[in-house]
This record gives C-alpha cells, sequence and structure tokens, in this order.
C-alpha cells in the first residue's frame, strides 16, 4: 500500500505545535522560538515532508509582497471565528420541505474573525496602512484548515491555532444569498475555550500601537486576557457578532463600553438593548444621553448597513455620521466584518475617528458588490478611487 505524503498536521503533530506555528515558521510570516524552530525542523526530516505548492509559493512570494518585515507597522491580533463558507445563490430562500436547485454553490473563507483580519491587512497592502495581523482561532488537521492557512497567509494574516475544534476540522458555514443580497447563515457551533492569551503571544513593549481585537462571542471567556493587553498598553476593541446575554443588557452594555477602548455594534442590536424606537438625529441624540452618563466610555461605532455609520467619540465630542457608497448589493456578507477591519487599520496608523469611519464605511460598500465575505478586500487605493468617484458623481 502506498504510504501518504505527509502533510503540514502530520509536521505539527510530531512536532508538538500547532499547524499554525509550522506554517508561519515555513512561510516566514511570524517570529518563531529558536527551540520551536529546532522541533519543527526535526519532524521535517522524520517525515521526509515536501511543502506544498501552495505552500512553497507563499514563501517565494506568493502573498503579493505582504509578509515582508513587519515589526515596525501596528500590530493587531483578532480573535475568533474562522469557517469554510458554502455560498448557495437562490431565487428565493427555501421553505420547509422545499428542494430548490442554486444557481451556484461555490466554497471560500469565511467566520466574523477572518473575514474582519482579511479586511484590515488588505487596506495596506500596497504599503500605506499596513498593519502587523495575526488571526487567533480554532485549526483542525483537516484538508480545509490547512488550506484556510495558506489563504489567510495569502491575504496577509498569520494564522495561530490557540485550539483544535472539537471535530477535529475546520468549521463550516452554508450561506444562502437572494437575489437582493440578503443572507441567511448557517453555522456550525464555534467556542473557544477560556484562556489565557499570553501564553500564545508576546505583548512586546516596541514602539508601535498594538491592539486586540474579539468577537462578541468569546468576551466572557476572554475577561482575564482583556485586563493583561489593558495592563501591556494595548487597545481592546469588540465587535458584537455572538455578544453574550448579560453584555445585551442595558446596564450589562455600559459596562463593556467603559471596559473596551472601541466597540462596533449594529443598529439593530443597539436599539434592542437601550429600547429605542426613533431613528434619524433623534437615535443620535437618544444614544448620546445615555452615553453621557458614564464615568468612563470607549468610542462607540454604530453600523446602520447601507446607511453608513454614526461614531460616538470617547473624549465626548459631539457623535458624527459618515455616508455609505450607493451601491447594487450582490451578498450583504461579512460587510460589518468589513468595517470594523478596515475602520481599525486606519485608526491604529494614526488616523482620525472621522477619517477611519469614512474609509471603512467606502470598504463595507465595496464587499456587498461581490459573492462572499472576502469576494472583494479593498486596498487603501481602492477606496480612494471610489470616494473620488463618488465625489465627482455628486458634482455632476
Amino acid at each position: 500500500m502506498k504510504r501518504a505524503r505527509p502533510t503540514i498536521s502530520d509536521v505539527a503533530r510530531e512536532a508538538g505545535v500547532s499547524v499554525g506555528t509550522v506554517s508561519n515558521y515555513l512561510n516566514g510570516t511570524a517570529n518563531v522560538r529558536p527551540a520551536t524552530k529546532l522541533r519543527i525542523d526535526g519532524a521535517i526530516r522524520r517525515l521526509a515532508y515536501r511543502p506544498s505548492t501552495f505552500a512553497r509559493a507563499l514563501s517565494t512570494g506568493f502573498s503579493g509582497g505582504r509578509a515582508g518585515d513587519r515589526s515596525a507597522m501596528p500590530r493587531l491580533i483578532v480573535v475568533g471565528y474562522t469557517s469554510v463558507d458554502y455560498m448557495c445563490r437562490v431565487d428565493v430562500l427555501p421553505h420547509r420541505d422545499d428542494r430548490v436547485t442554486a444557481h451556484h454553490i461555490e466554497k471560500g473563507l469565511g467566520g466574523p474573525a477572518a473575514n474582519l483580519a482579511v479586511a484590515a491587512a488588505g487596506i495596506g497592502a500596497n504599503g500605506t496602512f499596513g498593519l502587523d495581523v495575526e488571526l487567533a482561532t480554532a485549526l483542525g488537521d483537516d484538508p480545509d484548515s490547512e488550506w484556510a492557512i495558506v489563504e489567510l497567509a495569502a491575504k496577509g494574516v498569520h494564522a495561530v491555532a490557540i485550539r483544535r475544534p472539537a471535530n477535529n476540522r475546520l468549521s463550516r458555514c452554508i450561506v444562502f444569498i437572494e437575489p437582493n443580497g440578503s443572507r441567511t447563515i448557517v453555522n456550525e457551533p464555534f467556542e473557544l475555550s477560556e484562556m489565557d492569551l499570553t501564553d500564545h503571544f508576546e505583548l512586546d513593549r516596541e514602539d508601535r500601537t498594538s491592539c486586540l481585537h474579539i468577537e462578541g462571542y468569546h468576551l466572557d471567556r476572554m475577561r482575564g486576557s482583556i485586563g493583561r493587553f489593558h495592563e501591556a498598553g494595548w487597545l481592546v476593541t469588540l465587535h458584537s457578532a455572538g455578544l453574550p446575554s448579560a453584555a445585551r443588557t442595558q446596564a450589562g452594555f455600559q459596562d463593556l463600553i467603559g471596559e473596551l477602548d472601541i466597540v462596533f455594534i449594529g443598529d439593530a442590536m443597539l436599539r434592542e438593548i437601550f429600547d429605542i424606537r426613533v431613528s434619524g438625529q433623534d437615535l443620535i441624540d437618544a444614544i448620546d444621553v445615555r452615553l453621557a452618563r458614564l464615568a468612563k466610555r470607549g468610542t462607540l461605532v454604530l453600523t446602520l448597513g447601507p446607511m453608513g455609520a454614526i461614531v460616538f467619540p470617547a473624549s465626548g465630542e459631539p457623535p458624527f455620521a459618515v455616508a455609505a457608497l450607493p451601491v447594487r448589493p450582490v451578498d450583504a456578507t461579512g460587510a460589518g466584518d468589513s468595517f470594523a477591519g478596515s475602520f481599525l487599520a486606519y485608526h491604529l496608523n494614526g488616523a482620525s475617528l472621522r477619517e477611519a469611519a469614512q474609509y471603512a464605511a467606502a470598504s463595507a460598500s465595496l464587499t456587498v458588490t461581490t459573492e462572499g465575505a472576502q469576494g472583494r478586500t479593498a486596498t487603501h487605493e481602492d477606496l480612494v478611487e471610489a470616494l473620488n468617484e463618488h465625489q465627482l458623481q455628486q458634482a455632476s
């Protein structure tokens, strides 16, 4: 019987490290401790492992020039969900007992944290507003996990496996997309167990801005890490996907705003939390009144989908709105993730809140013009062009 060719997962198991660590070492996309390098080298020799064509391509420049020296760039660690998405375009969402034929079913990389990390890294792909982006997630030993690592590296994101899923494979997600861009998502459970992230990352004190960003899904399990990262001088931010029920009360959410530096939240969830029924300027005033009562607070970013976003600065300065670009929606999946990732790319590079929000709204707008959460990843140059074109159209 012919022996199966060893995989990167076999090397990781033999060396006693994560798949992401082996990938980072082979591709030079993150620092690996000398002792860990020796263990990986030993495993490679014992298994006679040869990197795949895709992995070799990454190490020789397949990543589009994004994998150079990142030590001087602002650092962003994103914690959360990565999945393989199966996107099904249908005329109408099926009902119980229906059988429908999709126009097509496509495979793509997804998950809120992965989408956000890719959007953040994409902004600086050509060198302007660059970030050193790491994704702390759950990866298995299956081909989809190995594929995801390669895909992420090609998009400028270093994947770090901080746990294995219970079924030891990459999480899967099915996305039904309707003609108007609306989507229905069915995903597998995904949780990161309570852990100290400092076991996986060095909180360097180099002269660069550093940020830890987490999904709402994992807020309760990351409470200890939030404090440790804050003590090390890091910013800590959150987007509200999967926010636990305790944080979706008025008291719980107000505590959250006081604990974190930036919170991104969608319109529907915030209205539910604060029981707000008004819109427009009345909505802004109602939220501003509630925030003004807090002794301490971070910046709150309220996303409004095709209407743009409203930013409530931590400084107490007046809130301001930014508009989205007028586009024809194809698939709204990942728009909020794109907004938050793009916002952080600009903000961590020193842009003002207003500038970061304007570019982020444009990035989210472009995201919905193609299928898949990562179907269109915008660079800074793409956003400048899109905003200039929009201004010309308004002036004509």
